[in-house]
């Protein structure tokens, strides 16, 4: 029998802990590579939006365009237009943002080559490889882009925690890795493989269409580990989402208390902080 395509391969879920950690992410910290390619005129696509704080600043720079935001949430769409007005954001005419529940994984309604530029941050980073899918996901954005125009791609290629001998590479980032890929996860993730996948889906990289980056952000500082454990918490408490997509993959309860008590020790630790490495790819049609 032929296997259905997957049609949604996010398994973290959007509880209250999980989106707080979004609703902290703007355009110039994850999409400050994009921002200089941006004409005021451009319409443009974010994808997997999540409460729509980066989708706001994104349309700051095209001021005589507009910009939509997509999500497969509806939980989280609602929360991105509530956030939206209550900034006082536009939503009709020049320089208007708008949100939609929107699925890369299945045919989205838009006609093709609708858009200049189409975003897209830790989207592809928890798309499961197989079969195929972040491929697919490449293919329906490359489809509603308009020639020349332009794709940003921002997904995790390395974490560390610091003191490393807290553990945390081990109990929090390969157990998050784990969750998403449902078991061990390769050696090579998605996002580590975003230029491979580029070129695979026919972008001229060899013809200076494909620009590779990258890019750093670093956590520190008291308050910032006090909420990073808040987080923690809340994800792997009973009930929500992310605990749940840890036990699916074989995370055992005592490894998930581990997890939660080195977090705690590292809060608490006097300068420690972490590093995450994302892979900033830009590609023009």
């Amino acid at each position: 029998m032929a296997q259905t395509p997957q049609s949604n391969t996010y398994t973290q879920g959007h509880s209250s802990f999980t989106t707080a950690t979004q609703q902290t992410r703007t355009a110039k910290s994850d999409a400050d590579f994009l921002l200089p390619h941006i004409k005021k005129t451009d319409h443009i696509l974010d994808v997997g939006c999540g409460p729509g704080t980066i989708t706001r600043g994104l349309a700051k720079h095209a001021s005589e365009g507009s910009t939509l935001g997509i999500d497969l949430s509806p939980s989280v769409i609602q929360k991105a237009k509530t956030l939206a007005a209550e900034a006082d954001v536009p939503t009709q005419g020049p320089g208007s943002v708008t949100f939609e529940e929107g699925n890369v994984l299945e045919r989205l309604a838009y006609p093709d080559e609708s858009f200049d530029v189409v975003f897209a941050s830790q989207v592809f980073g928890y798309l499961v490889p197989a079969p195929d899918v972040p491929l697919r996901a490449l293919a329906e954005i490359y489809r509603v882009l308009k020639p020349g125009g332009i794709i940003a791609t921002r997904d995790a290629a390395a974490q560390h925690f610091y003191p490393a001998s807290l553990d945390l590479d081990h109990l929090w980032v390969h157990n998050f890795t784990r969750s998403i890929y449902k078991g061990e996860p390769p050696k090579d993730t998605t996002g580590m493989l975003m230029p491979a996948l580029f070129r695979k889906a026919g972008f001229d990289a060899d013809g200076g269409k494909v620009q590779i980056g990258m890019g750093t952000k670093v956590f520190s500082g008291p308050e910032t580990r006090k909420f990073l454990a808040w987080r923690a918490e809340g994800q792997l408490k009973e009930g929500d989402p992310l605990r749940q997509s840890w036990l699916d993959s074989g995370i055992s309860v005592e490894e998930i208390d581990q997890a939660l008590e080195a977090f705690r020790k590292w809060s608490e630790t006097e300068d420690a902080w972490y590093v995450a490495v994302q892979c900033e790819m830009l590609a023009w049609k």
